[in-house]
């Protein structure tokens, strides 16, 4: 972690959901003091404001804190790992060693279990907010519209609340974050002969802080993203040229005969307007058996580009690697079979969607039979396609095929050849195509992926690598054309240092812009003049 103040805000910042409830013990009158989430991180939903607050009565502090130690100062865990001590709540309420408090909390059931630590009178006292000062670590937060996180997360709307610490390390080092408990304490001072401090810890976890580490972030805000003119070794060949700028790179080919050769080979995006993209070879629904029915030759050159059959097996591979599909498609193609024999049309099964004459009503109901059982896969086997259709699961080199073609910190804009896509899709929908029926009964399972199909391919794709994405996942990009703002299909990370969004349409301007995390804080100095908050300031951090 933590080369940057935004990854080190979030170390150090903890919000709480509701839907994760852990009882660390039982406050008066029942209920729960603690609600914690696995997940770290500054952005995640928190509980209501009133959660948050006192239980000592309307009008009090907040009851909860963030405490960050270093190395060597908690004596149960001088790493800094973020480990606890395991007692029940009576000794933590009445600890047996000299010079130990705990807090000062009645009717509080002592046999149950519960995490602590001991902490330093010297370290509680530097570390630990005064009364007055929880205000400021606490704080409100409000989301008017549910937004999509690029890791799946949905914030909800409402209003929440987030506790944050008061002591950001500056030092290398490890350190540890506990989220404790201050009720039933008096911060103004400790008892006299007060040598530690017994804290019930909530959750913890720990971090390490490396200010000299490898992300510069001044570097990065001075160095703007810019869109890439393209490869910076320009081949001397001109055909080699001319295939480059087109996104076309080589690799190597073995033919069938066995001769080695090379091809080319470009994936879905493309600096071309679609009508200057080479056409799909054969029928544009035409089911295939293997990739070789997807291979352009170059007449001019000799040479077979692999584009749209690389497209078809790689559609193929994912659709077998998902096995709920391939039982749906090879149950789906069985059944077809077997109704079709019923009904005495194996071998002359008219074309789903042929408009047959009044003469032909035996085969009018077969056909309608066929296309009803066909639509019970519908809905199931279009989902996949759907999937696809938005290039879910395929790996950068499928989409990037030379790391030369995205530079570093670059910014890429391409339009989406949808024929590259279709073979894509053609590739899942020809699976257990192997017999004269199975070709007869396929367009049957076509045309009801067809209709149940809920996504159309994007219009445009932006490619962006930079080192800003692993401390900045969700920068916020908008797409607009016309000044109006493009709905944005799908937004994911290939690598960890570069994002792919997919368009509606092909956008004319990007506005890039950091990302906020989602809290803003603010002070009030209506009852302290100097708006002053102490942050806490060891000599080791």
């Amino acid at each position: 972690m933590s080369d940057d103040a935004g990854q080190q805000a979030r170390a150090v910042g903890f919000v709480l959901d509701e839907s994760s409830v852990q009882s660390v013990y039982p406050p008066p009158g029942g209920g729960n003091y603690a609600h914690v989430l696995p997940h770290i991180t500054l952005d995640r939903t928190v509980l209501p404001w009133e959660r948050v607050m006192s239980r000592s009565g309307a009008g009090g502090a907040p009851w909860l804190a963030l405490l960050v130690f270093g190395e060597g100062e908690l004596p149960d865990d001088p790493a800094a790992r973020g480990l606890t001590a395991t007692r029940t709540v009576g000794e933590l309420l009445h600890p047996a060693e000299p010079g130990t408090i705990g807090p000062d909390l009645k009717q509080v059931p002592a046999g149950d279990g519960c995490r602590t630590i001991d902490v330093p009178a010297t370290v509680f006292t530097a570390v630990a907010p005064a009364q007055d000062e929880r205000w400021y670590a606490a704080h409100m937060r409000g989301i008017t519209a549910p937004v999509l996180r690029h890791d799946g997360e949905i914030r909800t709307s409402g209003e929440y609340a987030v506790v944050t610490a008061n002591r950001f390390p500056r030092t290398l080092g490890s350190y540890a974050v506990h989220l404790v408990s201050l009720e039933g304490f008096s911060l103004g001072h400790l008892p006299a002969g007060t040598t530690r401090v017994r804290l019930a810890s909530l959750r913890s976890w720990s971090f390490i802080c490396h200010p000299d580490g490898g992300f510069d972030l001044p570097r990065l805000l001075d160095n703007p993203l810019i869109p890439s003119p393209g490869p910076s070794a320009e081949p001397s060949d001109q055909d080699m040229r001319e295939m480059r700028e087109r996104g076309h790179v080589s690799v190597r080919l073995s033919t069938l005969s066995g001769e080695p050769t090379y091809a080319w080979y470009r994936g879905p995006f493309t600096p071309l307007a679609p009508s200057d993209t080479p056409a799909l070879p054969g029928p544009p629904q035409a089911d295939h058996t293997t990739a070789d029915h997807a291979l352009i030759y170059e007449a001019e050159h000799g040479l077979f580009d692999v584009s749209y059959a690389t497209a078809w097996t790689l559609g193929r591979s994912l659709a077998l690697a998902d096995p709920d599909y391939c039982a749906q498609i090879v149950q789906a193609r069985e059944r077809l079979a077997n109704r079709a024999a019923d009904l005495g049309v194996t071998s002359a099964v008219p074309p789903a969607g042929h408009d047959l004459t009044p003469a032909d009503p035996e085969a009018a109901r077969a056909q309608k039979n066929l296309a009803d059982l066909a639509d019970q896969y519908g809905p199931s086997l279009a989902a996949r396609l759907d999937e696809l259709a938005l290039l879910g699961d395929l790996p950068l080199p499928a989409l990037v095929p030379d790391r030369e073609l995205l530079p570093a910190e670059s910014l890429r804009l391409f339009r989406i050849d949808t024929a590259w896509i279709t073979a894509l899709q053609a590739g899942a929908a020809d699976i257990d195509v192997h017999t004269s029926p199975d070709t007869d009964l396929a367009p049957y399972l076509r045309q009801a992926s067809t209709r149940a199909t809920r996504t159309r391919p994007p219009a445009a794709a932006v490619l962006l690598n930079s080192a800003r994405l692993p401390a900045w996942p969700d920068l916020d990009l908008t797409a607009t054309r016309d000044g109006r703002p493009l709905s944005q299909l799908r937004s994911t990370h290939p690598a960890p240092d570069t994002l792919l969004l997919l368009f509606d349409g092909v956008p004319d301007a990007i506005a890039i812009r950091e990302p906020g995390q989602g809290i803003h804080f603010g002070l009030t100095i209506a009852d302290d003049p100097t708006g002053l908050f102490r942050l806490g300031n060891l000599t080791t951090g």
